[in-house]
């Protein structure tokens, strides 16, 4: 892989957790629950608009994931309760860890930018898998 590749795959678990999480963020109850989505999303943005003042020339189809993610979390979304929707996303952020961590076990170029912002992807993923763990 290039290390573009694996910057839009940075890009990508970002974008994947963004949309998730404002599509399901609407069908939780539980206020304070909420506020950890909305807190992990706040940070995920911040991240990613970080990613792009790196890296400008990286392409973000982000069309193409919100409509793939969406199709996807409407169908598991349907019956969900709040603590279905904090397992699916605690899935979706320890997936995102997994793949940074192929990612940097593949990276022959040690960009020290890129491996500083996959390093915070891993903080806020793992802090917030622990957060929503409160909710299963």
């Amino acid at each position: 892989m290039h290390k573009d590749e694996y910057i839009q795959e940075l890009i990508n678990g970002l974008n994947m957790g963004l949309i998730a999480i404002e599509h399901l963020v609407d069908k939780v109850q539980n206020v304070s629950l909420k506020d950890v989505m909305e807190k992990q999303s706040r940070e995920y943005q911040k991240l990613l608009n970080k990613v792009h003042e790196y890296y400008p020339d990286i392409d973000d189809d982000h069309i193409k994931h919100k409509m793939m993610l969406e199709s996807m979390v409407e169908i598991k979304g349907i019956m969900s309760d709040d603590m279905k929707i904090a397992k699916m996303l605690s899935e979706g952020s320890f997936q995102a860890v997994l793949t940074m961590k192929h990612c940097l076990n593949k990276m022959n170029n040690q960009d020290e930018k890129f491996l500083e912002l996959i390093d915070e992807f891993q903080d806020i993923s793992k802090k917030y898998i622990e957060k929503l763990r409160e909710y299963l």
